[in-house]
């Protein structure tokens, strides 16, 4: 969108769009399973097609693998990639998670969650299934959220089969394909006090704010997430304020800055020093909700 007079008609400009000269970084987060697997490889071609279509001659596809079916890890990978870029017009996101929950009955031609175009405060561009916690994260950096006018049915694969070519249109800067005023339909917030994302170190990243967590800071408390058994925690001002080996629940290294300057967005993390906590706790998807009482002393 370019500038207050574009917000007030309801017109999207895409300048990411008619190839400029500039690199363009196309990241793909979706939840196909490992990187290794068929499915980036036939999504990573399709993409190439259209960016060869679109007349791309210089680029580069990243490929980010999420659990499946798991929104809220898709939205916060989304959020601190896209907030925090550095390549602001010139890097665009395609998103995939689709659970298909939008409607819990049976769903006809393999219908499932609409596309939508977002395009942040900074430039980036998303091109995203509108699933779940997909858009939560990054909905107040977003200057426009809009629906696109491709098929929601029609394959089982849409990622591969349909979706791309809304890549392909947004890269030629094709605004024909921009629908609807679809910001109402992404959630606000995400629940308190829920796994998020788990990292490579098995760290769970949580949607507690880590000022929540002051009067507690230098104690211990029985933690427990989802159906898991209580585990005692430290509470930290830092993950790596225990000893090797055991647990502390403190602010770690997520996060972004609010748009003008209004403070910042912060995750407590849960961490086990020197292992995975993610695997003491069971592995929780993102979702599963966390419980915590003060252990006396």
């Amino acid at each position: 969108m370019a500038g207050k007079a574009a917000a007030q008609s309801g017109k999207t400009k895409m300048s990411v769009s008619s190839p400029d000269g500039a690199r363009k970084f196309v990241r793909v987060i979706a939840d196909y399973g490992a990187l290794g697997d068929l499915a980036f490889a036939e999504v990573t071609d399709r993409l190439h097609a259209v960016l060869r279509d679109a007349g791309v001659a210089d680029y580069r596809i990243d490929l980010t693998s999420v659990p499946a079916f798991d929104t809220y890890a898709t939205g916060f990978e989304l959020a601190q990639l896209a907030i925090n870029s550095p390549l602001g017009k010139d890097h665009i996101f395609y998103v995939n998670t689709a659970p298909r929950k939008d409607k819990k009955s049976a769903r006809i031609n393999n219908e499932g969650e609409g596309l939508v175009y977002a395009r942040l405060i900074n430039g980036v561009q998303i091109v995203a299934v509108n699933s779940g916690y997909s858009l939560t994260f990054i909905k107040p950096f977003t200057e426009t959220i809009r629906a696109l006018k491709v098929d929601k049915a029609g394959s089982q694969f849409r990622s591969r089969d349909i979706f791309p070519q809304a890549v392909g249109a947004v890269l030629r800067g094709d605004e024909k394909i921009l629908g609807a005023d679809v910001r109402k339909t992404v959630p606000d917030s995400v629940p308190p006090g829920r796994v998020v994302y788990t990292d490579g170190y098995g760290n769970l990243k949580t949607s507690v704010d880590p000022r929540e967590l002051k009067s507690l800071k230098g104690k211990r408390v029985y933690l427990k997430v989802g159906d898991a058994e209580n585990i005692a925690v430290h509470v930290g001002t830092g993950i790596f304020d225990v000893p090797d080996g055991e647990f502390c629940f403190a602010a770690g290294s997520s996060g972004w800055s609010l748009p003008g300057r209004k403070g910042a967005v912060q995750f407590a993390e849960i961490v086990k020093r020197g292992g995975s906590a993610a695997e003491a706790f069971g592995r929780p998807i993102g979702g599963k909700n966390l419980q915590w009482k003060t252990i006396p002393r």
